[in-house]
């Protein structure tokens, strides 16, 4: 049976991509199934995606705002949030490598082709949060009512940096000076302040960042014991009162040696182009920094201004590591319950009573830290946004946050933020790409729908990027937990008339400017279908691992590793995860019917230690009592995370009766099992705990990632193929007794898989994957159909498309009005120098009979080699366009056996153009932008139809 009325409605909507006649019409129990397959088909305004507006720190115009505002509603966006960072400098020095993304690998090679480009800033300058700007803000957040659109903006770039940030509400770290006197006397001397910090070179050449450390320091206490023996705290001697205003030390030193720390602190220096960062450790910094920048918007706004107003960002952490703010004794007071003051030394490196005794009160620092970020930056930014009824967004998941728990960060938003790379030779490695799982991983926990991402963030491609190769980034961002996009970047230009025009230097350029732009809504669509499916139900994860609060020892110890999904060996493939911190584990983690439960319904079948997670006394006995309740505890503690004020010998007892005989690996408590020398994998099939999912008949090179979610009643899989070869396989997803559906989330197609068998508690299904090709596959209805047809049509060449096309360019752009190609051909070795250096749309032009005409078959256009996207027409009926290989429409139900015409839109890149321009005086260039990147050395990109242009239908052997 041919679903032809699902086959109009696909043509309808222009989103043909490698379409396959629909064996079977989908038949659906109720209405939520049909609103899951209505929402998937025309995903609502919510799951669309969003997008970082950047101003360029330059005057701009309400027109400007418009135009801008109109084309993101058009293109199918649902909104966006104002950061103005300025144009940035990833100009010259980022454009040593090229990028070369093939069929089964990305590598990055050093180039000279870009060698005398340039980048340049405007000439004139728009302060960012002054009252022009607040007023064009204003504008822009009117404009976005009226067009439907949700409208944000950010509060700062890369942790809050801005002018009024003085040296009293930047960031602070500890700074100490000693003084070594011999006692048994009155001493009277000079105690200087400590030294600064230790600075960057960029700091030390900043006159600015001198003056404030210079300026501003604090005393913190001035301490004294002797240096004979490990000192006690009642060793250790408040001498704080016996300094002077004038920084003279009067004591009456008892006998022996004395080492005397004058401890203090003064701000970091840490600042972005000269302006300094706030003290992320102060409520009353934030407060400050909010009423300079929102907080006055606020109060300007009219009630339609505020209307589409929804939302306040926080990028990620860039802000360098302080440790000190102005109330940190109180605050550490008020969280670990003793005075922090006598203990300070430890921070120095002295030892205090013991190893034991300095390590806890190291941990209790740290912590405090973490506390103190999570709590007064993230925390307080949600308190005073929901206060004036807005949403708190913000990057809390890293990567470049080590000091904090980050998951506790998470939590203190409405919605989880993470980050992903385009590749880049800024960032080569995936593990340094992917960096969302942190983020979703503490959605999951604690139970926050939205998994939000800065996306396609790069830098050193510059218009270099298609919709199918930004495809298989945001697949494996999906795989790893996004369900919901917000491009980085869409430059906001002042003219309206200039292109590529003024942009930002980083990020992949997705703005009205593009030469794709508007043939960009069908990519729109397949995220907003991805996001939608990906925010039904839970996450279905087998494995919650314990990782404490998640703080590193340093920098250095940071692993990128952490943002993706990459299971440790003793788990393997196909089986997920989650990983919780300590506050989860001890407020939202229960064992309920035989499995571990969160309070929003995540549930996991065993919990896992990981070796490297320092555990606490609190921690370590809410573990003990999910075991004794009949929890399945897989590890070993091998460090513990102590307090000051916890009790060691319990915590000694406690793991020398669980691990006290590690030759046995196993140990019974109550109900459950603590269990290690064992594989997690093991334990889970020992516990008949099936891979969720698995993949057989790779190629060598093959890579297909998946992820889960599970609704009340059906179960949603997520599958993408990393790599352009064509993989044939067979899938197993964990789910019995119910009919296998594929929907396309390119299309909007959806269809029943027949061609499946179930079997040992597991459906196996033979699947396809074109390039770079995702799926969904839907299990929701008792199973109605099951046979041996192919699940995936096998096609066959009927006729080739051959002979001369007439192509237009558009004159304008230096392109021939009218020409004719005897033979496709890539423009880039065209002799004429108008399609040579063309960029933009062109179109193909031919009439065609068709030899073989058979009205049962199902007929396509598979359009071969494109650069980069394309529209096709065919006797005057708009089949769509199509954006990802295989470039193929179907023309079933619109050709005719003679005289058919055809016309085929085909858009290239920007670089053609930009490298044509480069032989131009400036007067004669077509282009006009400040990111003069590519030169007459830079090689040319591949252009245009290249084919084979072909008629196919599907085999009948």
């Amino acid at each position: 049976m041919k679903n032809k009325s699902f086959i109009f409605f696909v043509i309808s909507i222009g989103l043909i991509q490698c379409l396959f006649p629909c064996q079977t019409v989908l038949k659906f129990s109720g209405s939520e199934n049909q609103a899951l397959e209505e929402n998937f088909k025309n995903p609502p305004h919510e799951v669309r995606p969003q997008a970082w507006w950047w101003w360029l720190q330059t005057p701009t115009n309400k027109e400007a705002i418009t135009r801008d505002l109109e084309e993101m509603k058009a293109k199918g966006l649902s909104g966006c949030m104002v950061l103005d960072g300025g144009v940035g400098p990833f100009g010259p020095h980022k454009w040593k490598k090229k990028t070369i993304i093939d069929t089964t690998k990305i590598r990055y090679e050093v180039t000279d082709e870009y060698k005398g480009g340039s980048l340049s800033q405007p000439n004139e300058k728009l302060e960012t949060w002054s009252k022009p700007w607040r007023d064009m803000v204003r504008f822009a957040s009117l404009e976005a009512g009226r067009l439907g659109l949700d409208f944000g903006v950010f509060i700062g770039p890369a942790g809050c940096a801005a002018p009024w940030v003085t040296p009293n509400y930047g960031q602070q770290e500890l700074v100490w000076s000693e003084l070594s006197v011999e006692g048994g006397n009155r001493i009277n001397q000079k105690f200087p302040k400590p030294k600064l910090p230790v600075q960057t070179k960029r700091q030390r050449e900043n006159q600015t960042v001198k003056d404030a450390q210079n300026a501003f320091y604090n005393d913190i206490a001035i301490l004294a014991f002797l240096e004979e023996k490990t000192p006690s705290i009642n060793d250790i001697i408040n001498i704080t009162d016996k300094l002077d205003e004038n920084g003279h030390l009067n004591w009456n030193a008892p006998k022996g040696n004395w080492r005397i720390i004058r401890f203090g602190y003064r701000p970091t220096g840490r600042n972005l182009g000269g302006v300094f960062y706030i003290d992320h450790l102060s409520k009353e910094a934030f407060d400050l920094h909010w009423q300079k920048t929102v907080g006055t918007l606020l109060e300007e706004m009219s009630p339609e201004e505020r209307q589409a107003f929804k939302y306040v960002e926080c990028d990620s952490w860039e802000a360098g590591d302080p440790n000190w703010t102005k109330h940190f004794p109180e605050e550490f007071e008020t969280r670990r319950g003793y005075d922090i003051v006598k203990y300070m030394p430890a921070l120095i490196g002295v030892n205090i009573e013991s190893d034991k005794t300095t390590e806890h009160f190291l941990n209790d620092f740290r912590l405090t830290i973490s506390d103190l970020i999570s709590e007064n930056h993230y925390g307080r930014q949600q308190e005073v946004a929901h206060e004036h009824k807005l949403e708190s967004y913000a990057e809390a998941a890293g990567p470049h946050q080590y000091q904090a728990d980050l998951k506790k960060c998470v939590s203190k938003c409405d919605v989880a933020m993470g980050e992903f790379w385009m590749p880049s030779p800024h960032r080569e490695k995936p593990s340094g790409r992917f960096l969302v799982r942190e983020a979703a991983t503490a959605a999951h926990t604690y139970g926050i729908k939205k998994v939000f991402a800065e996306s396609f963030t790069s830098v050193g491609p510059n218009w270099e990027v298609s919709p199918f190769q930004m495809k298989a980034a945001a697949d494996q961002a999906f795989c790893d937990g996004l369900n919901w996009i917000c491009f980085h970047t869409f430059s906001h230009r002042p003219s309206v008339t200039d292109v590529p025009g003024l942009t930002h230097s980083a990020g992949t350029h997705f703005d009205r400017t593009n030469t794709w732009w508007n043939q960009s809504r069908p990519f729109v669509d397949y995220l907003s279908r991805c996001s939608y499916m990906l925010q039904q139900g839970l996450f279905v994860a087998d494995v919650l691992f314990y990782n404490g609060h998640g703080l590193r020892s340093g920098a250095d110890a940071f692993e990128w590793e952490d943002g993706m999904k990459n299971p440790p060996e003793s788990l393997g493939k196909g089986y997920d995860y989650d990983k919780c911190n300590e506050e989860v584990l001890l407020s939202r983690l229960e064992f309920k019917n035989n499995e571990l439960v969160l309070s929003d319904g995540m549930s996991y079948k065993v919990l896992v230690i990981d070796e490297k997670t320092p555990v606490s006394l609190k921690a370590l006995k809410k573990i003990v009592k999910l075991a004794e309740q009949g929890a399945t505890v897989v590890g070993k503690i091998e460090t513990s995370m102590l307090s000051n004020v916890d009790n060691v010998t319990e915590y000694q007892n406690l793991t020398k009766r669980i691990w006290g005989n590690l030759e046995k690996g196993e140990h019974k408590m109550g109900k459950g099992t603590f269990v290690w020398n064992k594989s997690i994998r093991d334990v889970l099939l020992n516990k008949n705990i099936l891979q969720d999912f698995e993949c057989t008949g790779l190629s060598d090179v093959g890579v297909i990632d998946y992820i889960h979610r599970k609704t009340e009643d059906a179960d949603i899989y997520y599958v993408a193929s990393k790599w352009q070869p064509i993989e044939k396989v067979a899938c197993t997803f964990r789910v019995v007794n119910k009919q296998p559906e594929l929907w396309n989330p390119v299309t909007g197609e959806t269809r029943l898989l027949t061609n499946f068998k179930v079997e040992n508690g597991k459906t196996i299904i033979p699947m396809e994957f074109g390039p770079c090709s995702s799926y969904f596959v839907v299990f929701k209805e008792p199973i109605s159909i099951q046979n041996s047809v192919s699940n995936w049509p096998q096609l066959k060449t009927v006729q080739n498309i051959e002979g001369s096309w007439n192509v237009s360019f558009d004159k304008n752009w230096g392109g021939p009005e009218s020409i004719i190609f005897p033979n496709l051909l890539d423009w880039s070795k065209h002799e004429n120098s108008g399609v040579k250096y063309y960029s933009g749309t062109a179109t193909y032009r031919k009439t065609f009979d068709v030899k073989i005409l058979n009205t049962n078959q199902e007929l396509y256009l598979d359009l071969g080699q494109i650069h980069e996207l394309a529209r096709v027409t065919l006797n005057g009926v708009d089949l769509g366009i199509t954006w990802s290989k295989p470039y193929r429409v179907n023309i079933t139900s619109h050709v005719k056996a003679k005289g058919n015409t055809l016309e085929i839109d085909v858009v290239n890149l920007w670089p053609n153009r930009l490298i044509g321009d480069a032989f131009l005086q400036e007067e004669e260039q077509f282009t006009k932008t400040n990111i003069r990147k590519f030169t007459k050395d830079t090689e040319l990109l591949p252009s245009g139809l290249i084919g084979p242009v072909q008629i196919l239908t599907t085999k009948t052997d």
